[in-house]
């Protein structure tokens, strides 16, 4: 059995979770980013996209993270909290992807935290005949086994996404890499007025139901292409 590591505060976890050096399989998805320039977007679009899922498909994800955090606490079913997450990500591509992404993040959480019950349950999922667990949920269990508050969680899942598509436009359409930052940071604020109420989440219905359809079809194009760097 996996020791527990030592307790550290919610927002060193953050840091380390928000770390694109965790081999989870982020630098295999580009958020959106691959899809939308393959589809004709300009890169110029790109702070755009970024702020856009910010404030839409991030939020249905940090939603998504902090009930699943609060099922897991509880040893409650996470069954509703993984059906309102793929009512709200129409895209097979997209749901797809999350799923591979949360099989990376099983992957960090068994060999970090593979005593809890949390992660046990994430990993007998991801070991069975069913699909795995989409990457919030998957956060969610990590934030419970590992103490992380859920404010940090819903942080935490809004700056990956927009730091995965950064990080993403500049393997695609190099720049300069300062420039990115200021996106991510753009995003990350434009999310902040609406994470007070994303952590006081209790129940899968509260989860937002911002979509971002374009992005969606970009999506699924994207899926069928036999030439592309990320998966979505």
């Amino acid at each position: 059995m996996t020791t527990a590591p030592a307790p550290v505060a919610s927002g060193t976890l953050a840091m380390l979770l928000a770390d694109a050096r965790l081999p989870t399989g982020g630098h295999a998805h580009s958020a959106g980013v691959e899809p939308a320039l393959v589809a004709g977007m300009p890169a110029s679009d790109v702070p755009a996209l970024i702020r856009g899922r910010a404030v839409t498909t991030s939020l249905v994800d940090a939603g998504t993270a902090v009930v699943a955090r609060l099922r897991f606490a509880a040893g409650e079913p996470i069954d509703d909290v993984v059906a309102a997450w793929a009512a709200r990500t129409p895209s097979a591509a997209l749901r797809e992807a999350s799923r591979l992404l949360g099989r990376g993040y099983v992957r960090l959480a068994r060999h970090v935290w593979g005593g809890h019950p949390a992660v046990a349950r994430c990993v007998a999922q991801d070991a069975g005949p069913g699909p795995g667990l989409p990457r919030p949920v998957v956060l969610g269990a990590i934030a419970c086994a590992a103490g992380l508050e859920a404010a940090d969680l819903a942080r935490l899942t809004v700056y990956d996404d927009a730091q995965s598509a950064a990080a993403a436009l500049l393997k695609l359409e190099p720049t300069d890499p300062a420039l990115p930052v200021a996106w991510v940071l753009d995003a990350c604020a434009a999310a902040e007025p609406h994470l007070a109420a994303l952590e006081r989440l209790t129940d899968p219905a509260g989860i937002p139901c911002d979509g971002a359809p374009q992005s969606e079809g970009w999506a699924e194009a994207h899926s069928r292409l036999t030439r592309r760097l990320f998966r979505a």
